[in-house]
Protein backbone atom coordinates (compact mmCIF):
# COMPACT_ATOMS: atom_id res chain seq x y z
CA UNK A 1 0.00 0.00 0.00
CA UNK A 2 1.52 3.17 -1.34
CA UNK A 3 -0.65 6.18 0.22
CA UNK A 4 -0.23 9.70 -1.60
CA UNK A 5 -2.00 11.34 0.63
CA UNK A 6 0.66 10.80 2.71
CA UNK A 7 3.54 12.09 0.40
CA UNK A 8 3.91 15.41 0.15
CA UNK A 9 2.45 16.63 -2.64
CA UNK A 10 3.53 19.37 -5.03
CA UNK A 11 1.13 21.94 -6.55
CA UNK A 12 2.49 22.99 -9.68
CA UNK A 13 1.31 25.44 -12.23
CA UNK A 14 2.79 28.13 -15.26
CA UNK A 15 1.54 31.25 -16.33
CA UNK A 16 2.44 31.31 -20.13
CA UNK A 17 2.58 33.41 -22.82
CA UNK A 18 0.47 31.92 -24.74
CA UNK A 19 -1.05 27.95 -25.15
CA UNK A 20 1.10 26.98 -27.85
CA UNK A 21 3.68 24.64 -25.91
CA UNK A 22 5.93 25.18 -29.13
CA UNK A 23 5.78 28.58 -29.78
CA UNK A 24 4.96 30.15 -26.36
CA UNK A 25 6.66 30.37 -23.17
CA UNK A 26 6.80 30.23 -19.58
CA UNK A 27 6.75 33.24 -17.43
CA UNK A 28 5.62 32.82 -14.14
CA UNK A 29 6.31 28.96 -12.22
CA UNK A 30 5.29 27.88 -8.95
CA UNK A 31 5.83 24.90 -6.97
CA UNK A 32 3.82 24.71 -3.25
CA UNK A 33 4.65 21.83 -1.39
CA UNK A 34 2.21 20.02 0.80
CA UNK A 35 2.59 17.82 3.58
CA UNK A 36 -0.25 16.62 6.26
CA UNK A 37 -2.69 19.15 4.29
CA UNK A 38 0.02 21.80 5.23
CA UNK A 39 1.66 23.87 2.91
CA UNK A 40 5.15 23.13 4.17
CA UNK A 41 7.63 25.24 1.05
CA UNK A 42 6.48 27.31 -1.93
CA UNK A 43 8.92 28.45 -5.00
CA UNK A 44 7.44 30.95 -7.19
CA UNK A 45 9.26 33.07 -9.47
CA UNK A 46 9.10 35.44 -12.45
CA UNK A 47 10.92 34.95 -15.58
CA UNK A 48 12.02 36.63 -18.63
CA UNK A 49 10.40 35.05 -21.33
CA UNK A 50 11.83 36.70 -24.01
CA UNK A 51 8.63 37.64 -25.71
CA UNK A 52 5.91 40.29 -25.40
CA UNK A 53 3.04 39.65 -23.18
CA UNK A 54 -0.49 39.96 -24.53
CA UNK A 55 -3.14 42.32 -23.30
CA UNK A 56 -5.06 39.20 -22.78
CA UNK A 57 -2.29 37.81 -20.75
CA UNK A 58 -1.64 41.30 -19.30
CA UNK A 59 -5.94 41.43 -18.50
CA UNK A 60 -6.08 38.00 -17.14
CA UNK A 61 -3.06 37.47 -14.67
CA UNK A 62 -2.01 40.96 -13.87
CA UNK A 63 1.63 41.06 -15.08
CA UNK A 64 2.79 43.61 -16.59
CA UNK A 65 5.51 43.55 -18.81
CA UNK A 66 7.42 45.81 -16.85
CA UNK A 67 7.36 43.57 -14.43
CA UNK A 68 9.43 40.91 -15.53
CA UNK A 69 12.27 43.57 -17.20
CA UNK A 70 15.62 42.43 -15.90
CA UNK A 71 14.19 38.73 -13.95
CA UNK A 72 16.22 35.39 -14.91
CA UNK A 73 15.51 33.68 -17.72
CA UNK A 74 14.39 30.14 -17.52
CA UNK A 75 17.63 28.72 -18.06
CA UNK A 76 18.73 30.42 -14.62
CA UNK A 77 16.20 28.47 -12.95
CA UNK A 78 16.00 24.91 -14.79
CA UNK A 79 18.11 23.08 -12.73
CA UNK A 80 16.62 24.07 -9.16
CA UNK A 81 13.02 23.21 -10.67
CA UNK A 82 14.28 19.90 -12.00
CA UNK A 83 15.79 18.66 -8.43
CA UNK A 84 12.26 20.02 -6.99
CA UNK A 85 10.33 17.78 -9.56
CA UNK A 86 12.46 14.83 -9.19
CA UNK A 87 10.60 11.56 -7.96
CA UNK A 88 7.79 13.78 -6.58
CA UNK A 89 4.56 13.74 -6.68
CA UNK A 90 3.52 16.26 -8.55
CA UNK A 91 -0.55 17.86 -8.98
CA UNK A 92 -1.66 20.43 -11.07
CA UNK A 93 -4.69 21.22 -13.40
CA UNK A 94 -4.20 20.39 -17.35
CA UNK A 95 -1.41 19.35 -15.79
CA UNK A 96 -0.93 16.26 -18.70
CA UNK A 97 -1.89 18.06 -21.50
CA UNK A 98 -0.44 21.66 -20.83
CA UNK A 99 1.77 22.83 -17.76
CA UNK A 100 4.00 19.35 -18.46
CA UNK A 101 4.50 19.48 -21.75
CA UNK A 102 5.32 23.11 -22.25
CA UNK A 103 8.27 22.81 -19.02
CA UNK A 104 9.15 19.73 -20.89
CA UNK A 105 9.95 22.17 -24.25
CA UNK A 106 11.52 24.70 -22.28
CA UNK A 107 13.86 22.27 -20.27
CA UNK A 108 14.38 20.84 -23.42
CA UNK A 109 15.52 24.27 -25.01
CA UNK A 110 18.38 24.16 -22.16
CA UNK A 111 19.55 20.66 -22.67
CA UNK A 112 17.62 19.03 -20.05
CA UNK A 113 14.91 16.72 -19.76
CA UNK A 114 11.75 16.51 -17.06
CA UNK A 115 12.92 14.45 -13.86
CA UNK A 116 10.71 10.90 -12.78
CA UNK A 117 8.12 11.73 -11.11
CA UNK A 118 4.44 10.84 -10.37
CA UNK A 119 2.09 13.14 -12.43
CA UNK A 120 -1.79 13.73 -10.88
CA UNK A 121 -3.95 15.83 -13.04
CA UNK A 122 -6.92 16.90 -10.70
CA UNK A 123 -8.82 18.32 -14.05
CA UNK A 124 -9.14 14.32 -15.30
CA UNK A 125 -10.19 13.76 -12.11
CA UNK A 126 -12.90 15.81 -11.27
CA UNK A 127 -14.12 15.36 -14.96
CA UNK A 128 -14.12 12.45 -14.01
CA UNK A 129 -16.51 12.73 -10.29
CA UNK A 130 -18.48 15.66 -11.76
CA UNK A 131 -20.16 14.58 -14.65
CA UNK A 132 -21.64 17.55 -16.45
CA UNK A 133 -21.31 21.46 -16.07
CA UNK A 134 -18.09 23.61 -16.30
CA UNK A 135 -14.93 22.11 -14.69
CA UNK A 136 -12.39 25.41 -14.52
CA UNK A 137 -10.44 25.33 -11.72
CA UNK A 138 -12.43 27.94 -10.05
CA UNK A 139 -15.78 26.30 -10.21
CA UNK A 140 -14.30 22.99 -8.95
CA UNK A 141 -12.38 25.08 -5.71
CA UNK A 142 -16.40 26.33 -5.28
CA UNK A 143 -18.26 22.68 -5.73
CA UNK A 144 -15.70 21.16 -2.73
CA UNK A 145 -15.58 24.34 -0.71
CA UNK A 146 -11.98 25.20 -1.48
CA UNK A 147 -11.11 28.93 -0.92
CA UNK A 148 -8.70 30.19 -3.54
CA UNK A 149 -6.55 33.90 -3.73
CA UNK A 150 -5.74 35.44 -6.67
CA UNK A 151 -6.89 33.02 -9.86
CA UNK A 152 -4.96 33.03 -12.44
CA UNK A 153 -1.13 33.60 -10.74
CA UNK A 154 0.89 30.22 -10.41
CA UNK A 155 1.12 30.62 -6.70
CA UNK A 156 -2.77 30.84 -6.00
CA UNK A 157 -3.67 28.05 -8.76
CA UNK A 158 -1.10 25.73 -7.94
CA UNK A 159 -2.21 25.84 -4.15
CA UNK A 160 -5.86 25.89 -5.02
CA UNK A 161 -5.33 22.83 -7.22
CA UNK A 162 -3.64 20.42 -3.85
CA UNK A 163 -6.77 21.58 -1.47
CA UNK A 164 -8.94 20.37 -4.13
CA UNK A 165 -7.10 17.06 -4.80
CA UNK A 166 -7.42 16.74 -1.29
CA UNK A 167 -11.08 17.51 -0.78
CA UNK A 168 -11.42 15.29 -3.10
CA UNK A 169 -9.93 12.23 -1.36
CA UNK A 170 -12.81 10.33 0.02
CA UNK A 171 -13.79 9.55 -3.64
CA UNK A 172 -10.79 8.55 -4.97
CA UNK A 173 -8.45 5.58 -4.30
CA UNK A 174 -6.13 6.00 -1.78
CA UNK A 175 -3.08 3.94 -2.98
CA UNK A 176 -0.92 6.13 -5.38
CA UNK A 177 -0.92 3.45 -7.91
CA UNK A 178 -4.34 2.66 -8.20
CA UNK A 179 -5.11 6.60 -8.09
CA UNK A 180 -2.67 7.16 -11.22
CA UNK A 181 -4.69 4.17 -12.80
CA UNK A 182 -7.29 5.69 -12.68
CA UNK A 183 -6.78 8.61 -14.06
CA UNK A 184 -5.02 6.85 -17.23
CA UNK A 185 -8.41 4.99 -17.65
CA UNK A 186 -10.40 8.56 -16.82
CA UNK A 187 -8.46 9.94 -19.56
CA UNK A 188 -8.42 8.18 -22.18
CA UNK A 189 -12.36 7.92 -21.75
CA UNK A 190 -12.45 11.75 -21.93
CA UNK A 191 -10.11 12.10 -25.07
CA UNK A 192 -12.11 9.61 -26.79
CA UNK A 193 -15.15 11.57 -25.73
CA UNK A 194 -13.71 14.90 -27.47
CA UNK A 195 -12.47 12.83 -30.46
CA UNK A 196 -15.89 11.82 -30.79
CA UNK A 197 -17.23 15.74 -30.57
CA UNK A 198 -14.68 17.16 -32.90
CA UNK A 199 -15.02 17.51 -36.24
CA UNK A 200 -12.59 15.01 -38.10
CA UNK A 201 -13.82 15.33 -41.69
CA UNK A 202 -10.97 15.90 -43.41
CA UNK A 203 -8.54 13.07 -42.45
CA UNK A 204 -5.50 15.12 -43.91
CA UNK A 205 -5.82 17.82 -41.23
CA UNK A 206 -4.92 15.29 -38.96
CA UNK A 207 -0.71 15.56 -39.37
CA UNK A 208 -0.96 19.08 -39.24
CA UNK A 209 -2.68 19.08 -35.87
CA UNK A 210 -0.47 16.63 -33.68
CA UNK A 211 2.54 19.17 -35.18
CA UNK A 212 0.57 22.11 -33.41
CA UNK A 213 -1.74 21.86 -30.82
CA UNK A 214 -1.74 18.28 -30.49
CA UNK A 215 1.03 16.74 -29.97
CA UNK A 216 0.79 17.13 -26.35
CA UNK A 217 -2.23 15.25 -26.37
CA UNK A 218 -0.68 12.29 -28.65
CA UNK A 219 2.80 11.87 -26.44
CA UNK A 220 1.63 10.52 -23.46
CA UNK A 221 3.77 11.99 -20.36
CA UNK A 222 3.15 9.32 -17.67
CA UNK A 223 3.31 5.23 -18.18
CA UNK A 224 1.24 2.39 -16.66
CA UNK A 225 2.65 3.76 -13.10
CA UNK A 226 1.94 6.94 -13.04
CA UNK A 227 5.27 7.99 -13.88
CA UNK A 228 6.20 10.73 -16.15
CA UNK A 229 7.90 10.20 -19.69
CA UNK A 230 10.81 11.90 -20.15
CA UNK A 231 9.41 13.21 -23.97
CA UNK A 232 7.79 10.43 -26.75
CA UNK A 233 11.58 9.19 -27.34
CA UNK A 234 12.70 8.49 -23.66
CA UNK A 235 10.56 6.88 -21.22
CA UNK A 236 11.47 6.44 -17.66
CA UNK A 237 15.23 6.05 -18.63
CA UNK A 238 15.21 4.04 -21.74
CA UNK A 239 15.61 5.54 -24.94
CA UNK A 240 14.09 4.50 -27.47
CA UNK A 241 14.34 6.10 -31.51
CA UNK A 242 12.19 9.45 -31.47
CA UNK A 243 10.52 9.22 -34.60
CA UNK A 244 9.43 5.64 -34.13
CA UNK A 245 7.71 6.78 -30.94
CA UNK A 246 6.22 10.22 -32.69
CA UNK A 247 4.96 7.46 -35.72
CA UNK A 248 3.73 5.28 -32.85
CA UNK A 249 1.54 7.56 -30.67
CA UNK A 250 -0.26 9.24 -33.45
CA UNK A 251 -1.45 6.30 -34.66
CA UNK A 252 -2.19 5.22 -31.20
CA UNK A 253 -4.51 8.75 -31.54
CA UNK A 254 -5.83 7.58 -34.70
CA UNK A 255 -6.92 4.03 -33.18
CA UNK A 256 -8.24 5.33 -30.24
CA UNK A 257 -10.30 8.44 -32.91
CA UNK A 258 -12.01 5.32 -34.87
CA UNK A 259 -12.57 2.48 -31.66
Amino acid sequence: MNPWIERPLIGIDTETTGLSVVEDRVFEVALVTFQGGQVIDSFCELIDPGQELSDIVVSKTGVRPQDLVGRPTFAQYAQNLVARMADQVLVGYNLLDFDLPILQAELARVGLRLPRCWAIDALVLARGLVQGGRHTLSDMAVRYGVEMQTAHRATADADATVRLLLAMAPELPTDLDELVGLQAHWRDEQRARRAMWRNRGDEGNQGAGLLGAEVSRAARLVDQKGRVVLGPGYLYGREIDPLRAFIAAYCNQAVDSKS
